[in-house]
């Protein structure tokens, strides 16, 4: 069924369109068959010695095939539209005439209260003003004319109650389909929405957005921030087309992702061939520095699994630092998670000076880890801003002996 639908309710697409147009292109297109559809109730009616209703009916659905015959060329959903807002407006009118007056064509006047309605969902708010206005026409002439109106046009009352429950029932389903339909591609216009926010921004501040907040920036007391850098990447890059750089980068990175969710750090960003990375924010939690040398191990051990990065034996070099941080949310369309304070810059430090295999932490991480690992003291290191440091470095082959 839905093979044989979209092709339908396709027509009049452009592939340049954006998601809310075709949203409402599929909805216009939609309504003027449905409108086609009871009109052909109409025909079935007309064809009981009703040539006048029949030649009206008939008259209507040739006009709106035109209309979607002409939009399918033209693709402008607007006039197309207008002209089904107007076609329809004049069936209504039609039906006043020919089934004898206002009081006996009540259900034919149903679907001059949804155009209104339509006309917002499908054009905007200024259509819906309007085709009300044409409502407001319609009716007050079909109050004038009625008095003119022969008695004996107006159905058997057999035949009243029949169109008058067609028209319900099926007013009712269009009305269902159509805020179904769109109410189902705003969720789903929502929830790819919610998706690409999850993947600039830690679902907890995803959330204090969505619930409006504007400016996050909260402190936190102790957290542990890590930098990786491929070593030698320059000259690797040069020797590679692009495409193969960037694939290269993805499938590490993707798997550096995976590893940050399974130790449960938070991804701040890439920079080139660095990555940043955070654990302790936006949630807290006190064994943060363990965390975050569980994740450069398991980056390190990774490194070996690529196979281009193996062939060229590249290598990563990590920085750890720990300590307190100012961690939160810069601007308005294109949102970005970022840390500030002194931890971040000593991370970056670490990393910087740290060597090619190993990963080296600060002093605050070295004490927060404890004894447990055979960290090799480095007295001495110059690191910008800071001065001369000590640090600690520890080498992942060396855990192997220990």
């Amino acid at each position: 069924m839905t093979a044989l639908v979209d092709p339908i309710l396709g027509i009049g697409a452009n592939p340049a369109d954006e998601a809310d147009l075709r949203i409402r292109k599929r909805t216009a297109v939609g309504t003027l068959l449905a409108v086609c559809l009871v009109s052909v109730a109409y025909v079935l009616v007309g064809l009981a010695n009703r040539p006048a209703l029949l030649l009206l009916a008939c008259l209507h659905i040739l006009a709106q095939l035109v209309n979607l015959a002409i939009f399918s060329r033209t693709r402008r959903l607007e006039p197309m539209v207008a002209v089904l807002v107007l076609l329809g407006l004049a069936a209504v009118f039609s039906g006043v005439l020919t089934l004898g007056g206002l009081a006996t064509s009540g259900g034919n006047m149903v679907w001059a209260l949804l155009m209104p309605i339509g006309a917002v969902l499908v054009i905007g708010p200024r259509a819906g003003l309007r085709t009300y206005i044409g409502v407001a026409v319609v009716v007050i002439a079909s109050a004038l004319l009625t008095p003119l109106i022969p008695p004996d046009q107006a159905l058997s009352e057999p035949a009243n109650v029949g169109v008058m429950a067609i028209n319900l029932l099926a007013a009712a389903a269009v009305a269902l389909a159509v805020v179904r339909y769109i109410d189902g591609q705003r969720l789903a216009a929502r929830r790819q929405s919610d998706a690409l926010l999850l993947n600039v921004l830690p679902g907890a501040i995803a959330d204090r957005l969505k619930g409006g907040e504007r400016v996050i920036a909260d402190h936190y007391e102790s957290a542990s921030v890590l930098f990786a850098d491929i070593v030698n990447f320059t000259p690797f890059a040069e020797a590679l087309a692009p495409q193969e750089i960037v694939a290269v980068l993805n499938d590490l990175f993707t798997d550096f992702d995976r590893l940050a969710e399974r130790f449960g750090l938070e991804k701040i960003k890439t920079i080139g061939d660095a990555y940043m990375a955070v654990a302790g924010v936006p949630i807290p939690r006190s064994d943060h520095a363990q965390a975050a040398l569980d994740m450069a191990l398991a980056m390190h051990a990774r490194m070996g699994e690529q196979p281009t990065l193996a062939r060229w034996h590249l290598q990563i070099r990590i920085g750890i630092a720990s300590g307190q941080l100012v961690a939160g949310v810069i601007g308005e369309r294109k949102f970005s998670y970022d840390l500030w304070g002194d931890t971040v810059n000593i991370a970056a430090r670490m990393e910087q000076s740290g060597v090619a295999g190993c990963v080296q932490v600060s002093d605050q991480t070295h004490a927060d880890l404890g004894a447990s690992y055979p960290f090799q003291r480095r007295d001495g290191v110059e690191v910008k801003g800071k001065g001369s440091m000590s640090t600690w470095l520890l080498d992942p082959a060396a855990l192997g002996d220990s």
